[in-house]
This record gives C-alpha cells, structure tokens and sequence, in this order.
C-alpha cells in the first residue's frame, strides 16, 4: 500500500475555496466545508462561511453536521467486523437473526390505484448481502412512493430520530410490511441498513451506540461523532437551512427526480429548516432533528443517525484508504475493504435522483464507468452522501479521498459537490 500522499498544484487548490466562498455568496449554502486526505493524513482543509448565520458563529473544524446517510457506511463496516469474527455470512437469510423477517411478502402490483394493499409471498428469503447491497426489496418512501402511504400508516419514517422508541421496535414493525419486489431482484435504496444497525445489536448484544463507540469511534479517535451530540456540544450543532420559498412549491417535484425540475429563486436568500418542511418532505420528528442534545435519545438510526465534524468524518476515510488500519488500529482486513469497494450487484439498472451511481458494493455506491458521470472521476471510486447535503469519496487508485460538509435540506439544486470533484482532479498532478 502507498504510504505517501499525492501532489497537488496549491494554486488550484483555492480553486475549491473560492467554489464554496462563490455558494456562500449567491446564497446557495450558509457554509461549507472541505476536506482532501491520503494515506498519511490530510492535504487541504477549508471552511467558509457559517455555522449558525443568525448568531453570526462561522463555520469551522469543530462544527457538528448532520450526517444522514453517510452513518450507512460506518454501519456496514460494522457488519463486516463482525462477519470477519464468524459471527454471520453473506448469505445467511435475515431471519436467522430477526424470526419477524421469516416470511417477506411483495406488494402486487395491479394495486396501485387502489385502497389498501394486496400481497402475495416472496420469491425468496432476504440475505444480509441483498441489505448491503439495496436489493432486498425494502423501500424508502421517496425512492418507491407506493411505500409512502404504507410506510407513513404504520408508523415507519424515511430517517432521522424518533422519541421513546428502539430501532429494534421500528425493524421488527417493517418485517411486517410488503417489499416492492422479490429479494435479490432489483436495486431499491431503502431502509436497508437500518435493518443491518439492528442486526448488528442482535448478534453483539450491544445497541448500535455501544458498539460504534466500543469498535468503531473511539478506536478511531472520532470524539465528536453521535447519534445525539451531548448538551456540552450543543454551541457546536450547525442548524440545517432551506431555500426560502413557499412550501407549496414542493408539491409538484419529483423527489426521486428532483434534480431536473427543483431550481429555487437564490435571491430568496436561506432561512432554516421548519416544522412544515420536515412535515411535507422528510415524515420526521423536527424537534429532535432541531434540538438533538436536549434528548438521551433510544432510536440508533444505522442508516441516517449520526452527527459527525469534517475532520472525525475523514478519519473513517483514512481508515479506508488505507484498508482497514489507521494510527496502529486495524479494524478490518484489506480483502474485506476490497470485497466492499467492488461491485456485488452485476448489471442490475440503478437510479437515484438520476446521479451519478453506477454499481453498489457493500454499503457504497461505486463508479464503473466514469463516461456516465457529470464530474472527473477514476474507475473504482466508491463513495456515498447524506440528505443535508454532505458527500464523500474515496479513489483507491490514486490512494486519495475527499470529505465535503453543509447544511442544507432540500439540497437538490446545489451542485457543489460534483464542482468540487472537479476542482480536486484539476488540482491533481501527481
């Protein structure tokens, strides 16, 4: 493994900065950070604009995000400590582990444009490989809006944090809702790996909290990584901001697709996120996405739950870049890091928010074919994102990665982060 960083022009570099500091300006985002790393550490880190904009607090090292689904790739790398230790495999049926799952059933679907829902049984048991991998048939309800209705009935949520309630309790509550199609089918972004946090409890005997901070963050030294930050790190929390439009602007985007249609007056300026907002487009509970630290919350969210600061966030990166060890720590091995990185669904058709994923791996979206991608990419990247607008990648072959942060919801029309890929490879020349 390359143990040195690669070079980078410094003039080209502030390319990046003067990017965020230009989405800062026009009132796109109220503040942005990034992050490019290597094998031995970091080589550019920037942070502009600002943390909290009505008391004036910039945006710096210290500020703690929201990371959304970019908690996915922490818990899957949970599950393969575990596989490493002969605690489950790949191909072990979920119900092993979780009875409530012994008896999937599929949604038919000539039900559509009637009340309620017929099933019939599945075609299969799901595999803990098909929850890595998004091709167990579980939903979320923006990227399968038949599930909406279904989903929001019983009491199911997209992501976030819910009050007075166990992860386990809402995944033994899914079990008994249809999937969209038999396992293994297709690809369909879901609740998957909420579904892999509770797993992970089930065979450590831990609660997903217990045992990120046992395995994972503290081996790291990720200090400032939670699922609820606590009351002293509260000044440290970045609000989330929106677009200051109408909510009933949102009625007529595709959320799936939104991207192509949803382009906000950026004279409007930012103001932040609201009740009606998290009501219409997230089905989540605001005060505890608002106000975090004020609860000793029960939900351990796998797939979206984290908060996180640029730098703790780059750690699990260098972990990975490095495959599997960092600072003497090594968490997994170099094959299991390989196997994740590589493409584990064949040629099953992918679409999300029409971006730019090409194959899934073990928990990350990879690039195959970089001539399909809006942005300089090298074969092999993998990478992911959160719902506030956060991303990272992570090119093995180039042994770089790159951790980007804001706070912004809905963040649809903000195309910083693939501007930013672009700078770092225009910046790349060694």
């Amino acid at each position: 493994m390359p143990v040195t960083n690669k070079s980078f022009c410094p003039d080209r570099l502030e390319q990046i900065t003067r990017l965020m500091q230009h989405e800062v300006d026009g009132g796109i985002v109220a503040g942005c950070s990034t992050l490019i790393g290597g094998c031995q550490g970091t080589i550019y880190e920037q942070h502009v604009g600002q943390q909290d904009m009505e008391q004036g607090i910039p945006l710096g090292e210290d500020s703690i995000l929201r990371i959304a689904s970019m908690t996915k790739g922490i818990t899957s790398l949970a599950v393969m400590m575990l596989l490493e230790e002969g605690e489950l495999l790949l191909t072990d049926p979920l119900a092993d582990y979780i009875p409530e799952f012994a008896d999937p059933t599929v949604l038919l679907l000539k039900e559509e444009q009637q009340p309620g829902h017929a099933t019939r049984p599945a075609r299969g048991q799901i595999t803990i490989r098909q929850l890595l991998t998004h091709t167990s048939g579980i939903a979320y309800s923006f990227t399968y809006p038949r599930m909406n209705r279904i989903y929001r009935d019983a009491g199911v949520f997209d992501w976030g944090h819910i009050d007075d309630v166990t992860i386990g309790e809402k995944m033994r509550l899914l079990a008994t809702l249809p999937l969209a199609f038999d396992p293994g089918k297709h690809f369909l972004y879901g609740l998957n790996t909420d579904v892999l946090g509770f797993l992970v409890e089930v065979v450590s005997g831990m609660t997903l909290a217990e045992f990120f901070e046992q395995r994972i963050l503290h081996p790291l030294g990720m200090q400032d990584t939670h699922f609820y930050p606590p009351q002293e790190k509260a000044d440290r929390l970045c609000p989330v901001y929106m677009p200051a439009v109408d909510m009933d602007y949102y009625d007529s985007i595709d959320l799936l697709h939104a991207r192509d249609t949803y382009r906000p007056d950026p004279s409007l300026g930012l103001c932040r996120l609201d009740q009606a907002t998290t009501d219409r487009l997230l089905h989540i509970d605001f005060e505890m996405i608002e106000r975090p630290h004020e609860s000793a919350g029960t939900y351990f969210s796998g797939g979206a739950g984290l908060h996180s600061t640029l730098r703790d966030y780059s750690r699990f990166c260098q972990l990975l870049i490095r495959e599997g060890e960092l600072d003497g720590v090594r968490l997994v091995s170099p094959s299991t890091v390989r196997a994740m990185r590589s493409n584990q669904i064949g040629n099953l058709f992918m679409d999300i928010d029409g971006s730019e994923v090409d194959r899934f791996g073990l928990g990350f979206g990879i690039i195959e074919d970089i001539g399909k991608q809006p942005f300089l990419a090298t074969e092999g990247t993998y990478y992911w994102g959160g719902a506030y607008n956060t991303a990272y990648f992570l090119d093995p072959t180039n042994q770089l990665y790159s951790v980007m942060m804001t706070q912004l919801y809905p963040n649809w029309h903000c195309d910083l982060k693939r501007r930013i890929r672009n700078a770092i490879y225009g910046a790349l020349v060694e």
